[in-house]
């Protein structure tokens, strides 16, 4: 047997964990939440297609205080008790469960920590060796080195010569595009090199049995 075999049992077992909270199943709190957050963000996409800068600003701030006020109701001590009680150690107990299940399977003892760290450290590497973009951030750095004081030249010169209103259009369309460009890398990252984020999943996985497993009889916990 080899590593590849172990992550692979991995990924079958994860297929088996949901991945997030149904919608059906969160709470009113953050049923609510998710609603009008996907509501203000198709009106601000209306508002930059039919190019209304002003509304479009107030669209963005109303976003960015509702998230605010969803953390800060979130982070209540209530809330934090439900979603621990209910959500959170259920879910920790099935990821905890199969990934001890398939080191047993594999002939490991997850209080053997040497075994556990020769397993992170195998992951880690297999990691850096998926993730084929890495030759690239080297010359892209070196790019933006020469680009960005281009771009600020430009703005310099744009901006003494429009008027205010083209250029809360002009900053708001810079920060779409910035937005889309990191979601455009998250996105591509999933697609691509869905294996990369998976690799972080396991070592965390590993982690938590060493920290809190490694001491105690090699059993799964209780359902």
């Amino acid at each position: 047997m080899r590593f590849c075999d172990f992550f692979i049992s991995y990924k079958i077992g994860l297929k088996n964990i949901p991945g997030a909270i149904p919608f059906t199943e969160l709470p009113f709190y953050r049923k609510l939440f998710a609603s009008v957050f996907l509501a203000l963000v198709i009106v601000g996409a209306i508002l930059y297609v039919i190019e209304k800068p002003t509304a479009l600003c107030v669209s963005i701030i109303l976003t960015i205080m509702w998230v605010v006020a969803f953390c800060i109701i979130n982070s209540t001590k209530s809330n934090l008790e439900i979603m621990l009680r209910d959500y959170y150690v259920p879910n920790s107990k099935k990821r905890i469960n199969m990934t001890i299940d398939i080191l047993q399977n594999y002939g490991i003892d997850i209080q053997n920590s040497e075994s556990i760290d020769l397993l992170i450290k195998e992951a880690q590497s297999a990691q850096s060796q998926c993730d084929y973009l890495t030759f690239l951030k080297k010359p892209i750095k070196t790019l933006s080195a020469i680009i960005i004081p281009i771009i600020v030249f430009v703005a310099q010169q744009i901006g003494s010569s429009i008027d205010q209103n083209e250029m809360i259009i002009i900053a708001v369309q810079a920060i779409v595009v910035i937005i889309l460009i990191f979601t455009l890398e998250t996105i591509v990252k999933d697609v691509f090199y869905r294996d990369y984020n998976k690799y972080n999943e396991l070592v965390y996985d590993l982690r938590q049995i060493k920290i809190f497993y490694s001491n105690q009889i090699s059993t799964p916990m209780p359902q």
